[in-house]
């Protein structure tokens, strides 16, 4: 006889190699109580740790947009100062003229430089002059070449001047030098009382300046910017900026100081060489920022603690122990201790296993006892997603005002600098449309003396060039004195024939359709310039047409940080914007009505709380002198509150942070333990239930190897202990032993 004993009976049932190890019911308790003390002390820190700041980042970037957006002005006017010359210059390759025509046909094409003359490059000798005299002592002429030189900044006795070169061909000297000379100007635009925007050269000698002049200590802090331009390596293509905040003196006063480098980085911009920097700087009276709530970071952040220990505590007893004591309940059977009754939970899943099993007690001990009936039919009650919905609700109860603050905050305070820099960005929006479009018109009316002799060849020729020298029209033609088209270049034109005829200038071309069309219209015939720079002819004739692109216009208004922005006509009507727009619709943001209303002569700018969310809205008129000035258009911006980089809303920013993750632990672990744990216990349940009505052939699976894996188990090893009690065990080899060996398997 064998003394072996015989293995555990436990052992005949080893876990399937598919049954995967999710750790049973402890896990995603433990995991939840840590992500929530975890999110708690990201609250207390992120929220309840945040500061006031007594120079807010708005601010700071208000003045950096400003400097940023005076330096690309600054760029453009460069470039289109250096381009205009060198084009008018070329158009007497093929037909030379005199010198002193050349500088009158330029200057009545072109009003902006202070003075022009024409020398011989070798000699320096003077061919012929026009305007103030051109500073031209130090410069080595004898080094002109083919190549005109770059734009150069030169001193003399009535200041800095910026001198622009050409090569022109003249009818008795052939190719000769033309030098026009400017003062580098700033664009028109207002400034508050207490700012100050300059223009500094490599040397950091002040070229130009608006605003109020700066104290010793102030300098210094536009100093110390301009070497910050000088030594910042932005990324090719944009231009070093940045903002920096001096000290407060005793009064708690102190400076801010926004900076932008007028070239950009990748070398090959006409404004390289001389090495400019904006800057824009304004006083703050120190006073520190506010928030809504000061104490909203702790408090949120104690609150959560507090329910991250009463949810784990909640779930221990709900879920946990009587899951425990289940397992317990059921091993105990499986030994053959039957003579206590099963004491367990008596609600949801865990309660109907515990009848069940209490039930199988007494069928083990009383062979001869008739299983119990099929369990009654009852409302479904939610069992264990009970207890797991209450904890959800009460993690979304703390989450919830917390998220509720990413919304519009009607009570934000918008800092003064910050509503006066928007003002006057939109200032400067509007003067760059301006110039812009007088610069188009300024076009045609140098292109026009060409014209007027021209073949059609000759103008399609001129044409296609000055279309290729230039990014801002889709389409450039010319129309007869009955508005026939005689010539073209690029798109189609949008109209032709008498009604095509009209005053010279800008004008909008159509006041419907798919797109609006802004065009410049000039008279081949030059007529007296006017005291506004433009002329008094009508443009009945022949006339140049030129239509602008509806992506130069819509370049032109964007600029970072300004929101959304809009062109509108003198009926209100968008005819351009840098989104998304409705051609001739009304503004989007119909509250801009009231602030257009109180800027037909100057910039105005508002915080509209009421009717949407708070927006920070400003307009400025397309004024100055010029055709462009008489159409009554305006620039409108509208930039949401929220987006400031306030101190609020770096507060609410984060608490919304903080609710959204708590959302997320409260997800993870909640549905963690509703689906490895939940789910396969509700199954469970059924299975205890259909055992004790007498199922003996359906084999009980565990799931997981858990908790619940584990009372699984015990109800099959009694299953397997009431099949063997319930009937005889047959001789081996006989039907009825083969009819037993295979009970039916689900799982």
């Amino acid at each position: 006889m064998s003394t072996a004993s015989n293995p555990p009976r436990q052992h005949r049932y080893r876990r399937r190699a598919d049954m995967p190890l999710l750790g049973g019911i402890r896990p995603p308790i433990a995991l939840l109580l840590i992500l929530l003390l975890a999110v708690a002390a990201i609250t207390a820190l992120a929220v309840g740790g945040l500061r006031v700041d007594d120079t807010p980042q708005a601010v700071r970037e208000s003045h950096q947009f400003a400097a940023e957006d005076t330096a690309a002005s600054l760029r453009a006017g460069l470039h289109e100062s250096a381009t205009d010359l060198r084009r008018a210059a070329a158009r007497y390759d093929s037909a030379p003229a005199e010198p002193a025509a050349v500088l009158t046909a330029l200057g009545q094409a072109y009003q902006k430089w202070r003075g022009t003359v024409i020398v011989r490059p070798g000699t320096g000798r003077l061919l012929a002059a026009r305007g103030e005299t051109v500073p031209l002592a130090g410069l080595d002429l004898a080094k002109v070449t083919d190549t005109a030189p770059a734009p150069l900044l030169v001193p003399s006795a009535a200041g800095t001047r910026l001198l622009t070169f050409a090569l022109v061909t003249t009818k008795t000297d052939g190719r000769a030098l033309l030098v026009a000379s400017d003062n580098l100007r700033l664009p028109g635009i207002a400034t508050r009382k207490e700012q100050t925007i300059q223009v500094l050269d490599a040397t950091g000698a002040v070229l130009d300046s608006t605003g109020a002049p700066l104290a010793e200590p102030d300098k210094r802090l536009v100093a110390t910017a301009r070497e910050h331009a000088s030594l910042a390596r932005p990324v090719p293509g944009e231009s070093a900026s940045g903002s920096l905040a001096g000290s407060p003196d005793d009064k708690g006063v102190r400076r801010v100081a926004g900076y932008a480098a007028v070239a950009t980085a990748d070398g090959h911009d006409l404004a390289s060489p001389l090495g400019l920097t904006v800057v824009s700087t304004s006083t703050i009276d120190g006073r520190p920022g506010s928030l809504r709530h000061p104490a909203l970071g702790l408090a949120a952040a104690g609150a959560l603690l507090l329910v991250a220990l009463l949810l784990a505590w909640f779930l221990i007893r709900t879920l946990q122990r009587p899951l425990l004591r289940l397992f317990l309940e059921a091993r105990r059977l499986t030994r053959g201790e039957l003579d206590q009754p099963v004491r367990g939970p008596g609600r949801g899943e865990a309660g109907r296993i515990n009848r069940a099993l209490e039930e199988l007690r007494l069928q083990l001990l009383d062979p001869a006892r008739p299983p119990a009936g099929p369990p009654v039919v009852k409302r479904r009650r939610p069992g264990i997603a009970l207890p797991l919905a209450l904890c959800a609700v009460v993690i979304l109860g703390w989450s919830g005002p917390l998220l509720l603050l990413g919304g519009a905050d009607t009570e934000v305070r918008v800092p003064t600098q910050v509503v006066a820099g928007q003002r006057d960005r939109t200032d400067t929006a509007a003067d760059r449309v301006r110039q812009a479009l007088n610069e188009g018109y300024a076009d045609l009316r140098s292109l026009a003396p060409a014209l007027a002799d021209a073949s059609v060849g000759q103008a399609t020729t001129l044409l296609r060039a000055t279309l290729t020298e230039h990014d801002r029209y889709r389409s450039l033609y010319v129309l007869g004195a009955d508005g026939e088209l005689l010539a073209q270049a690029g798109e189609t034109p949008h109209r032709t024939g008498p009604d095509a005829l009209g005053p010279n200038g800008v004008l909008l071309l159509n006041t419907s359709g798919k797109e609006p069309r802004i065009a410049a219209r000039a008279a081949l015939t030059a007529a007296p310039a006017g005291p506004d720079g433009d002329d008094t002819g009508t443009g009945r004739g022949p006339v140049v047409v030129g239509e602008f692109k509806t992506d130069f216009l819509s370049a032109l208004l964007t600029r970072p940080g300004l929101g959304r922005v809009w062109l509108v006509d003198d009926r209100r009507r968008v005819v351009a914007a840098n989104e998304g727009y409705s051609s001739f619709g009304d503004l989007p943001e119909g509250r801009a009505k009231a602030v257009l209303e109180t800027a037909e002569k100057d910039a105005a700018a508002d915080v509209l709380r009421t009717g949407g969310d708070p927006s920070l809205v400003s307009a400025a008129p397309l004024g100055g002198n010029g055709t462009v000035a008489k159409l009554g258009w305006s620039v409108v911006t509208a930039h949401p509150v929220a987006w400031l980089h306030l101190d609020q809303n770096r507060a609410d920013r984060r608490a919304v942070l903080a609710g959204m993750l708590g959302l997320a632990a409260a997800t993870l672990c909640l549905g963690w333990l509703f689906i490895a744990v939940g789910l396969p216990l509700r199954r469970l349940a059924a299975s205890a239930e259909a055992l004790a009505a007498g199922d003996r052939r359906t084999v009980l699976y565990p799931v997981h190897h858990d908790e619940v894996g584990a009372v699984a188990r015990s109800l099959e090893l009694i299953r397997q202990d009431l099949g063997a009690v319930a009937r005889p065990r047959p001789a081996r080899g006989t039907p009825a032993a083969a009819s037993a060996a295979a009970p039916t398997a689900t799982r």
